[in-house]
């Protein structure tokens, strides 16, 4: 009779362990979660944006040209120049992931940190709203922004803003993060 009881502890033992999600988002930080989201998708010229009329800050090549690869830091100056200071919540209630590629930035996901942990903002298209979803492995848009938080933890190539903020916490294998670039030497004084 012990039997069924300890198999279900031990099943219930082996599951991975997952961040508690609050039951809800607070309004404004879901509002600065989406705004970041089409923010950076329209500077970085992704989910169709371009063909909108919106003109990115970065040269990815076009119709008629060949592709250009864009450099994390060149995504990391265009998105920031997008993000500017009007959202107070992120760095404090959310973190931006721009998942790279070797030819530029692929996606953009806002996840959720401190009290709004377990929530996150997937990229979408022009139009739609990014809304956050709740991490939730048993849904279709919460197991996949649970399989971006892997894919971003996991590479080192991610860009987060703000840059030394990570929404890692718990995730195996998570990328240690690339160090800054070394500052340039000095200009040789003239004696």
């Amino acid at each position: 009779m012990l039997i069924g009881p300890l198999a279900i502890i031990v099943l219930l033992a082996a599951q991975p362990a997952t961040v508690k999600a609050s039951t809800k988002v607070p309004a404004d930080v879901a509002k600065q979660m989406a705004e970041s989201i089409v923010a950076v998708n329209k500077a970085l010229g992704l989910e169709s944006w371009e063909s909108q009329g919106v003109k990115p800050c970065v040269d990815r090549g076009g119709e008629g040209a060949g592709t250009k690869d864009v450099s994390p830091d060149d995504t990391r100056r265009c998105a920031a120049s997008a993000l500017g200071s009007q959202l107070p919540s992120l760095g404090k209630s959310f973190v931006v992931a721009v998942l790279m590629a070797s030819i530029g930035p692929v996606t953009v996901v806002a996840f959720g940190v401190g009290d709004a942990a377990g929530w996150a903002a997937y990229s979408c298209d022009p139009g739609r709203k990014c809304l956050p979803t709740k991490m939730d492995p048993g849904s279709k848009w919460g197991k996949r922004v649970i399989e971006r938080q892997l894919k971003a933890c996991r590479q080192p190539t991610t860009v987060w803003f703000p840059a030394d903020a990570r929404a890692c916490d718990g995730v195996e294998g998570a990328a240690t993060p690339a160090p800054a670039p070394p500052s340039p030497p000095a200009p040789p004084q003239k004696p």
